[in-house]
């Protein structure tokens, strides 16, 4: 045997064994040894009963048959028959050997690929099983194309026909719940599924029950029925914070990938025992079970659909999800994806207009606690600007009178930015108001004439206390009653006594305010104690200050100096203290100096943070 013949007979073993059925032990015997020879299995039966055992009940598959046309002709026929009957003529060659060419005609209508007249080789006997088993692989990948065809077009048909119309249907459902409803019990109906399940994820990262259903128990719960769903939201993650991939319903999730089991029971790679429990409750046998992850245009998954115990149309038999039926879901799934994503964000939608309708007005009740009107006292002047990064802000400045000529005056930066900072501004602006406002020593002073002298030293002993007063009532009823919101604020506090030109103040972890002369020497205020709502029983200190005609103060909170430009470079204390050394002819126009300056500076880049000033300035004795 040549080296090449060797290589044929081993590459024809892959194919499995020949089976000879021979009408003589002599033919048996030659045919095998011929086979043999090139590297084939055999296996010789003289019978036709054998043969058919052989082929059906053997571990070792057979790829050809060698029949001689020895045998009777009803052997022949019969074995050609029933083999047909059974379907496998469709993986055998058929290789008659000998034979008039008369019975060939009619042995090839029964299923005979070819023949080989006697006397033969080994060669061209190898030769047309070779040929023989080509054509049946080129027939059996034209009848898998075929059916490749089958299925596409079933598929397009079943897409332009139904899932499609049905995509246009559920995007026109307004009703949230009806649309989970029909979600369900569309892909039910695709599936012929006996039970479904549909997930939602929570506000808290879970994925909730949203609606069950099974028919065959005539389950019906969440959804338009009202009933709730008693079992509780699945954890994308475990006890040990590793993500949840034993839950069928997380995994597939977390993957963003279809899972179909065809057997719960059998499944080791899923704890079903939830499953398993409600089954054992119910009296039902959960089988095969696909659940699809609904994923947005964003590929973030929105939903889970998952549907157990498909059944056959005619039988009623539970049957697995076959591949085509989990294409089919599959393009529900994204449709009713793109229905489900609309409807969030048509929901979304109208929770954001309502929360813009109420941040609008939480704006306009945040300017409203600012003040209409600046006091301006004989003999001074104050100029305040005001411009929130966002909508609301955080930062608030406010000045009004106090007893005895005393006008008290603040800027304060609450700690983060947007609704929360604004509601707690406005409410340490009320605590500032009502306790600088209604203190007994208040209360004492305003019995006496007030033109006596010692309402005039109460008055101004009061006054003096008062900045500190204040910041601590302000401090403990923070901590005492919001504590637990880790929100503070830092505060520059003042009272200024008109007639005499002092500011006694209390700096509460602030921005140090600019103090500056009229010969342009600059002072820093810098901070008398911690920001207000950290430390209980945070010690503040009192200082007091002397303005002197032509003097003016500039309070501002840090969105000044870090006003950032389009690189991200701040605007900085140091050039802050350079511009307010020019000299400036009143409080407002500083003020408005300074915002060029700014504006300048981040040349059209996106305001960071809030930006707030306060100035005051005495006048000069010539302006009176």
């Amino acid at each position: 045997m040549t080296s090449a013949s060797s290589q044929e007979g081993s590459s024809m073993q892959t194919h499995g064994r020949v089976l000879i059925l021979a009408s003589t032990d002599a033919n048996r015997r030659r045919w095998s040894a011929d086979l043999d020879q090139l590297g084939y299995k055999t296996a010789g039966v003289v019978a036709a009963d054998e043969a058919l055992r052989l082929l059906e009940f053997s571990g070792e598959r057979s790829s050809a048959v060698l029949l001689d046309a020895g045998l009777p002709r009803w052997t022949r026929e019969d074995l050609l028959i029933r083999l047909k009957a059974s379907g496998q003529l469709e993986d055998l060659a058929v290789i008659m050997v000998g034979g008039e060419l008369d019975e060939l005609q009619r042995h090839l209508d029964l299923g005979v690929d070819d023949y080989v007249l006697e006397p033969t080789s080994p060669a061209v006997l190898c030769a047309r099983i070779r040929t023989a088993l080509h054509l049946k692989q080129l027939r059996e990948q034209l009848r898998s194309q075929g059916r490749t065809i089958a299925h596409l077009e079933k598929q397009v048909d079943d897409l332009v026909r139904g899932i499609l119309p049905l995509g246009v249907a559920l995007s026109a459902e307004p009703d949230l719940a009806r649309l989970l409803e029909r979600i369900l019990l569309e892909a039910k109906l695709l599936c012929n599924a006996d039970a479904g399940t549909l997930y939602l994820p929570m506000e808290d990262g879970r994925l909730g029950f949203a609606m069950m259903q099974t028919t065959s128990l005539g389950l019906a719960l969440g959804g338009t029925t009202g009933k709730p769903i008693p079992f509780p939201p699945l954890a994308f993650r475990d006890e040990n914070g590793e993500p949840n991939f034993r839950n069928m319903v997380t995994r597939a999730a977390l993957i963003k990938e279809t899972i179909n089991i065809p057997d719960v029971y059998h499944a080791e790679d899923f704890d079903f025992s939830a499953t398993k429990a409600f089954d054992r409750e119910n009296n039902y046998r959960s089988i095969s079970v696909l659940t699809v992850p609904m994923k947005n245009h964003e590929n973030e998954v929105i939903g889970v659909l998952q549907l157990l115990n498909a059944q056959d149309q005619e039988t009623g038999r539970v049957i697995r999800f076959s591949s085509y039926l989990q294409q089919v879901v599959e393009s529900l799934a994204s449709q009713a994806a793109v229905a489900l994503h609309n409807h969030l964000l048509l929901d979304r939608s109208k929770k954001l207009v309502k929360i813009e309708r109420d941040i609008e007005i939480g704006r306009q009740i945040q300017i409203d606690f600012l003040p209409a009107k600046l006091v301006q006292p004989p003999g001074w002047e104050i100029a305040a600007a005001f411009h929130p990064a966002r909508d609301v802000a955080g930062d608030f400045y406010d000045v009004f009178e106090l007893p005895s000529k005393h006008l008290c005056f603040v800027i304060a930066d609450v700690c983060d930015k947007g609704v929360g900072a604004a509601l707690f501004m406005a409410l340490i602006r009320s605590l500032i108001r009502a306790f600088s406002e209604t203190t007994s020593v208040v209360s004492s002073v305003l019995t006496l004439n007030a033109d006596s002298p010692t309402f005039r030293q109460m008055a101004t002993l009061q006054a003096r206390l008062k900045a500190l007063d204040t910041l601590v009532l302000v401090n403990e009823y923070l901590i005492r009653n919001h504590g637990q919101v880790n929100m503070f604020a830092t505060m520059f506090l003042a009272i200024l006594d008109e007639d005499a030109g002092t500011v006694t103040y209390v700096n509460a972890g602030h921005n140090p305010p600019l103090l500056v002369r009229s010969g342009e020497r600059v002072e820093e205020l810098p901070p008398t104690g911690p920001a207000v709502g950290i430390l209980p029983g945070g010690h503040f200190v009192n200082r007091q200050v002397a303005l002197e005609p032509g003097d003016h103060l500039l309070l501002y909170t840090d969105g000044v100096t870090e006003s950032r430009a389009a690189d991200g470079a701040f605007f900085t204390a140091e050039r802050l203290r350079a511009l307010v050394k020019e000299p400036v002819p009143s409080a407002q126009t500083l003020l408005e100096r300074i915002q060029e300056r700014l504006r300048a500076h981040a040349a059209g880049a996106e305001q960071y943070d809030d930006i707030t000033m306060l100035a005051l300035r005495r006048k000069s004795t010539a302006e009176g």
